[in-house]
């Protein structure tokens, strides 16, 4: 593995756009990506528990935040 960046985030932060600093989609994008792994821990669970439920609520989670992601993109522009 290479050498890690001795200030990642603020690296990280000066790489990205202008536009890509906007508030909304910051939120967003930290709402989706925790609904993303929740989702995708209950389909999981719930696949190997054999829980229809938690299959059909995790797949409606990760399909949310999938658009949600979509949405805080679309702001960019």
């Amino acid at each position: 593995m290479g050498k890690r960046h001795p200030n990642l985030p603020a690296w990280q932060w000066k790489s990205h756009p202008q536009n890509d600093q906007h508030a909304t989609h910051q939120a967003l994008n930290l709402i989706a990506v925790a609904l993303v792994i929740i989702g995708f821990l209950l389909l999981v669970s719930g696949v190997f528990s054999l829980s229809p439920i938690n299959v059909v609520i995790g797949a409606i989670g990760v399909f949310a935040a999938l658009g949600i992601q979509r949405r805080g993109h679309s702001l960019k522009a």
